[in-house]
């Protein structure tokens, strides 16, 4: 029966957590730090949904996620035009998802010979 005294460092937790991922409809990558709700990705895209990378199956339909979710850290997530709302997924789809990892693990270690 005593008191526990414990001493951590405290630091902001953005540095430390993993980004959040979004893969548009081009390819392109973008990361962010900050939370982030699926609304705000579809307000500046408007004529698309949002699909978090893990939930793609190729034959199986689009699980496309509601506007006010929050998009978690260390998740990779997909812009898709919504007229493709209702479709499966194909692997052309997939195949984007290769692509657009491939040409940034290719940036990614450019940049780290650079440096």
């Amino acid at each position: 029966m005593g008191n526990y005294v414990s001493c951590a460092i405290a630091s902001p937790a953005s540095k430390h957590s993993k980004p959040i991922k979004i893969i548009s409809q081009t390819g392109e990558i973008k990361e962010f730090q900050q939370p982030l709700k699926a609304a705000e990705l579809m307000l500046e895209s408007p004529n698309s949904f949002v699909v978090n990378s893990r939930s793609l199956q190729i034959r199986r339909r689009f699980s496309a996620l509601n506007a006010d979710e929050d998009l978690e850290t260390g998740n990779v997530y997909v812009m898709f035009p919504m007229k493709r709302v209702r479709s499966v997924v194909t692997a052309a789809d997939m195949g984007l998802l290769f692509l657009a990892a491939n040409s940034a693990a290719r940036r990614s270690a450019t940049a780290e010979f650079v440096n």
